[in-house]
């Protein structure tokens, strides 16, 4: 049986930590991967691996997923929180 090994792109923003903490209560810690091009966010050090990733490098999504024996991806990387109203606003 092949183990669920996930990436949460974005996982730094407030959406991205809340899903990596959630999943890694079902998947375990090391088999959810946080990513971001910022900072690991204080919430999730200690939780579990982290990676820096530009998503807009598609040679190096594609090694970290090979290299991760990646399944499922959460696409975070977007103007998604409280953070994105205050620069529209």
């Amino acid at each position: 049986m092949v183990k669920d090994k996930i990436l949460v792109i974005g996982s730094s923003g407030q959406i991205g930590v809340e899903l990596t903490l959630a999943l890694r209560k079902i998947y375990g810690n090391n088999n959810v991967i946080a990513s971001d091009l910022r900072e690991e966010n204080e919430l999730l050090k200690g939780t579990g691996p982290y990676v820096s990733i530009d998503v807009m490098n598609k040679e190096m999504l594609h090694v970290q997923i090979i290299r991760q024996n990646i399944t499922q991806i959460y696409l975070l990387a977007a103007i998604l929180s409280a953070t994105g109203e205050k620069i529209q606003g």
